[in-house]
């Protein structure tokens, strides 16, 4: 029950920001392998980053093959798109970032997720 309104509080939360415009977010698999690639990367316990300095600001979110069931992937999603609406201002503006979540990192709570996700951003510098 209790999780439940966990749920109904982010859902009142995310209705009351602005929705991100689709063309912030890495769609191509060409660019993420880019990014993969030749990007840094900060890794912590539960998920890791890799980032670019490029024109603009996108970012993207992957997950292991063995992340499960799409409900946790989804939700995990959501929570870290509503991370990065919440806090548009304070993050780089030339910068692409691609979010990685193996399978230990769909299992955590929106706090623990919040906090690693800073945690890494600051250790990147990619906070203003």
């Amino acid at each position: 029950m209790e999780e439940k309104s966990l749920q109904d509080a982010e859902r009142k939360a995310e209705s009351d920001l602005p929705s991100l415009p689709g063309n912030l977010r890495i769609k191509k698999n060409t660019e993420f392998r880019e990014i993969f690639r030749s990007g840094e990367r900060r890794t912590g316990e539960h998920l890791s980053i890799i980032y670019v300095k490029r024109r603009g600001f996108r970012f993207g979110i992957t997950f292991r093959k063995e992340a499960k069931p799409a409900v946790k992937r989804n939700r995990t999603k959501r929570r870290l798109r509503h991370m990065i609406r919440e806090n548009m201002q304070l993050l780089k503006k030339d910068i692409h970032i691609v979010v990685h979540i193996p399978k230990s990192g769909i299992d955590l709570t929106f706090d623990e997720l919040k906090r690693e996700f800073y945690h890494l951003l600051a250790e990147a510098h990619i906070l203003e």
